[in-house]
């Protein structure tokens, strides 16, 4: 009798090691979400056309709507406005400017943090893409044209810097960093077999290495602050120094949203469709806090599928068409949010303040203590 009480406290002790850690997470996670609530600050009406655009600054919100940009800060007050005039642009933006892409009319406008036209670029011909930096360096993407890609960099004034020639491959995804002075370039080659290459360069052109992916695309590319460039697989993250070294790399299930911020740390949010469905381990997908030394410092589990995400240094953001997840920098739950409209886009800024996008509105919101 004592041994059969010794196996049960024994098992009961197994239990508790194993669930504890996720249990207290999930009640930690229930009392914060008490404390905290969301505010709005401002609504502002908007049309219920398909073709606004909204993108982010680092202070606030731009909006493309009828020809006009304007921005807005993250209280909701319209700051100013710019007539650009341009039909169904492509548009990008770092943390002070704004590319806007008019491939009808073969021009790349640049407009700076207040709304001035920092300069217009005229291409030579459409673009099949392009990505600016940090630091205000493009990278301009031509259509092949007899199995030659062209790639031009431009500077901060939108002055030709370099440009690279590939003549083998299709460009899936690109990326530069001017500070450390990095270019990634990944191609899709069928030579018999389906091959993803990894191509790295400096920013005057030079090759630094290749790199063979196997079948896995590049989603994309980030940079750490000892210049060492991160690759974002379809199921792996990897750090890549100038020497052409893999200095880290972490295997994921298959990744179906991320986003990085500045040279510290990325989310990742992991779906879970290729598993058998048979083996159910895990509840909701989930989502991954990386560092960009490799280490995973956050890990949670979110109940259903999510449409997209934000971060900010402090917070992160995962949004469905009615429900918003407020997470901590490291992955703890802070607010599970109801909304009552549906949900199209979620921007997240400093001090807990948001911008919800619905259908003809903007909501300006601020996450406070209670």
């Amino acid at each position: 009798m004592n041994n059969k009480r010794k196996v049960f406290v024994l098992l009961i002790v197994i239990m508790l090691i194993l669930i504890g850690p996720r249990l207290i997470k999930q009640v930690k996670s229930v009392l914060t979400t008490v404390e905290k609530e969301f505010y709005l600050l401002q609504e502002i009406e908007t049309g219920h056309e398909d073709d606004l655009i909204y993108k982010k600054l680092d202070s606030g919100l731009v909006q493309y709507w009828d020809g006009i940009l304007y921005f807005y800060d993250m209280t909701g007050k319209q700051k100013w406005h710019t007539y650009i005039g341009i039909v169904n642009p492509i548009i990008k933006t770092n943390s002070n400017s704004v590319y806007m892409l008019d491939n009808d009319k073969n021009q790349l406008i640049r407009i700076g943090k207040n709304g001035e036209i920092v300069y217009r670029y005229t291409i030579e011909g459409a673009l099949a893409n392009f990505e600016v930096c940090e630091e205000n360096y493009v990278i301009l993407q031509y259509f092949s044209q007899k199995n030659i890609t062209n790639l031009k960099i431009l500077n901060k004034e939108g002055r030709e810097h370099n440009n690279i020639l590939l003549t083998e491959g299709e460009v899936i995804n690109i990326s530069i960093s001017k500070t450390h002075n990095y270019i990634g370039i990944n191609t899709l080659v069928t030579n018999n077999v389906l091959e993803s290459r990894l191509l790295t360069y400096n920013i005057d052109g030079q090759l630094i290495g290749s790199n063979n992916l196997e079948e896995q695309f590049v989603l994309g590319f980030l940079y750490d602050s000892k210049g060492n460039m991160i690759v974002v697989k379809e199921e792996e993250v990897f750090s890549i120094n100038k020497s052409n070294r893999v200095i880290w790399s972490v295997f994921l299930d298959k990744i179906k949203l991320f986003k990085g911020f500045l040279t510290e740390h990325m989310v990742l949010y992991s779906d879970e469709s290729g598993k058998n469905p048979l083996i159910h381990t895990k509840e909701g997908e989930e989502m991954k806090v990386l560092q960009y030394n490799g280490k995973v410092i956050g890990e949670s589990q979110i109940d259903g599928k999510v449409n997209g995400l934000d971060i900010h240094e402090e917070a992160i953001v995962f949004y469905s068409p009615r429900t918003i997840y407020f997470l901590d920098k490291r992955g703890n739950l802070e607010v599970e949010y109801k909304y009552s409209s549906d949900i199209e886009e979620i921007f997240v800024f400093s001090k807990g303040h948001l911008v919800i996008v619905t259908k003809g509105k903007l909501s300006f919101m601020k996450m406070s203590e209670g």
